[in-house]
């Protein structure tokens, strides 16, 4: 796990050897809050290892952003008289980098963040005569396993422990060994009015002492006062930058939104730290240490092979890739993870349709053809996605308003009751397996590899839509939309009818009519052949078809299309032939869920005798619904 504090940077000009530094101090013993508890970095020479920050080659980073690199940590030594890392920093000579000293030294930029790893920590206890005794002593890893178990995935986020909310003091925890690795300047700190900031939103700095050295600052005053208009340019500017810096933390409309809503800069700031301060947050989005030359290395088949060999020898990044996502998870695999999801296909060298046709002379692996699918449209309308939750998630919402009434002059006001519910998002099982040869493996000359993994990606987001669709709800089913309970429905007939105009108004009429008022995030769910369908059929006699082309081409709404939807339903005598269709006024409320990583486990017995290894995989999902009368559906319209 990568840690990160930040402290003042008190920057200052040093010399020496013909070289242009600038020096700084990076880290220091003042203890830090996080969500476990009290964070100490004990800074004794026996307890910081800077073998890699003092090598003279390590980065100096605008946002611990390692594409903005403008400078290089030349020297970096402890000082035993204060108890603080300090560094000198050669900055590039690159526009962008001298822009970034010239803030340092002009104190606009003041703060530094470290970044570490954690080799060895202690638990103390303090008397009340102010001695301390050691309850335990943990390994890093140790100490990352309990507290993901206790405090799940965003354990060392920085804030008010979580004990205090009990009434408890925090536990002091003591880092004996550490690692730095980089530092960087901080550009927009989420929280001015501390003095200090918090680096990229989740590090909440401690206070230093620390005396900032002489730098004379011209000093500046202001002539007039900004007008209203400069004012405004000014807030929507700041809102801006800000969520451009925390995209990661953001939904793509928070920054428009608040613009248009007139927040301020601060009430916005406090916007963003809420949302950091989730307990689930996005784990997909945590870094785990791969360049983009790692990514491109990292290899599914090497995996698969050292599974089914028990030799990791040659699949060392693989290893490292999946110990880093079970840091992440709190949890170890059944095998491996690894970063996409599942789909049942077999390979098999012996069947033409199958691998057989991955062995050839000039087989023209540029030339593979894919099977066709269900279209996957629920990302496109806007659907909101949850990864990388570790336990269940309740969605609270108002399901009633209060009742409001019209009173005399000195009559009694009644006490309103709103009415609250809340969606839980629990973990589905989506499993599968592919039983692939050894032959296969070994003779295949197109990347199997690839192959599988576009197999899988593809058909288990297939699958996870479908259910999101169409799940009963029950057993282990995700509920689908078309069976949530509390959505608008329209009916064709008692047999079914064929779509007309007057079915595409009532769908969008139905959530209307519930207050869910239609807006730039509404569509229409519907499949190819209802599309046919509207294609053919008109408004009324001489009028144009109801299917437009274009970006809007329904009811001026957007409309997805996929064969998820299903056409084979039953509505009195018309057997397998009815098709559905929805609407939503809004898709962000609907919500899918995505539980941990995919788990990979590979079998090379239970096949043994065929000579095929099974791989399994498993990953969990749900959805829920927010505001269920923001969707409406018809299930018997008569498509052909």
């Amino acid at each position: 796990m990568q840690f990160k504090r930040t402290v003042e940077a008190a920057a200052k000009r040093a010399g020496g050897e013909g070289e242009d530094l600038v020096e700084m101090s990076i880290s220091s013993e003042a203890p830090y809050e996080r969500w476990f508890g009290i964070e100490i970095l004990r800074h004794s020479p026996e307890s910081v290892d800077l073998s890699r920050l003092s090598d003279g080659r390590h980065p100096f980073l605008v946002g611990h952003d390692t594409e903005k690199q403008v400078g290089v940590i030349k020297r970096a030594f402890l000082d035993t008289d204060d108890k603080k890392v300090r560094g000198a920093v050669k900055f590039s000579r690159s526009a962008f980098a001298q822009e970034i000293r010239q803030d340092v030294e002009d104190e606009i930029r003041t703060l530094i963040s470290v970044g570490y790893m954690i080799d060895e920590v202690e638990e103390v206890e303090k008397a009340a005569d102010g001695t301390e005794t050691v309850k335990r002593r943990l390994s890093g890893e140790e100490f990352e396993r309990e507290m993901l178990k206790e405090h799940g995935a965003d354990f060392y986020r920085a804030g008010q422990a979580a004990a205090r909310a009990k009434g408890s003091e925090p536990p002091v925890f003591v880092v004996t060994r550490w690692q730095p690795f980089e530092a960087s300047v901080v550009p927009v700190p989420a929280d001015v009015t501390v003095g200090i900031g918090r680096s990229a939103g989740v590090e909440s700095p401690p206070k230093t002492t620390e005396t900032p050295p002489p730098i004379i600052v011209e000093k500046r005053t202001m002539e007039n006062q900004k007008t209203p208009a400069e004012l405004e340019i000014e807030r929507r500017d700041g809102i801006q930058a800000l969520a451009e810096a925390y995209a990661k933390w953001l939904d793509p409309k928070d920054g428009p939104d608040a613009v248009r809503n007139g927040r301020t800069v601060d009430q916005f700031k406090d916007f963003i730290i809420q949302k950091m301060e989730s307990r689930h947050t996005d784990t997909s989005a945590l870094h785990i240490g791969l360049s983009r030359d790692e990514t491109k290395r990292y290899s599914f088949g090497r995996a698969l092979v050292a599974s089914i060999t028990g030799d990791w020898s040659k699949a060392g990044l693989e290893m490292e890739c999946s110990r880093a996502v079970e840091k992440i998870m709190g949890r170890a695999p059944e095998g491996f993870f690894v970063p996409f999801d599942i789909f049942r296909r077999d390979f098999n060298v012996g069947t033409s349709s199958e691998a057989g046709n991955l062995v050839g002379t000039d087989l023209r692996g540029d030339l593979y053809t894919d099977a066709l699918r269900n279209a996957m449209v629920m990302g496109r309308l806007g659907v909101r996605f949850l990864t990388g939750l570790s336990s269940n998630l309740d969605l609270p919402r108002k399901t009633t308003a209060g009742t409001l009434g019209m009173l005399t002059e000195i009559g009694s006001a009644s006490e309103t009751a709103p009415v609250t519910a809340k969606a839980t998002l629990s973990p589905k099982r989506i499993g599968a397996y592919t039983e692939v040869s050894k032959q296969a493996l070994i003779q295949s000359a197109m990347s199997l590899e690839d192959l599988i993994r576009d197999d899988l990606v593809t058909g288990a987001a297939v699958l996870l839509e479908n259910q999101c669709i169409n799940g009963a709800g029950t057993g282990a089913e995700i509920k689908g939309l078309r069976n949530v309970t509390g959505i608008g429905t329209v009916v064709g007939g008692p047999n079914g009818l064929a779509p007309a105009w007057s079915h595409i108004v009532d769908l969008e009429s139905a959530c209307a009519n519930a207050n869910a008022e239609p807006d730039r995030v509404a569509g229409y769910l519907i499949n190819t052949k209802l599309r046919g369908k509207l294609k053919q059929t008109q408004f009324a006699t001489n009028l144009p078809f109801i299917w437009q082309n274009g970006d809007m081409p329904l009811n001026g709404y957007r409309a997805a299309v996929t064969n998820n939807v299903p056409s084979n339903l039953t509505k009195g005598t018309s057997t397998t032939v009815c098709s559905a269709a929805l609407f939503s006024s809004d898709w962000t409320m609907t919500t899918i869920g995505l539980f941990g990583a995919p788990d990979v486990t590979v079998d090379p017995y239970s096949k043994a005798d065929t000579g095929q290894v099974k791989i399994t995989l498993n990953q969990f999902a749900d959805m829920q619904h927010r505001q269920p009368a923001a969707v409406s559906k018809i299930d018997d319209l008569l498509a052909g």
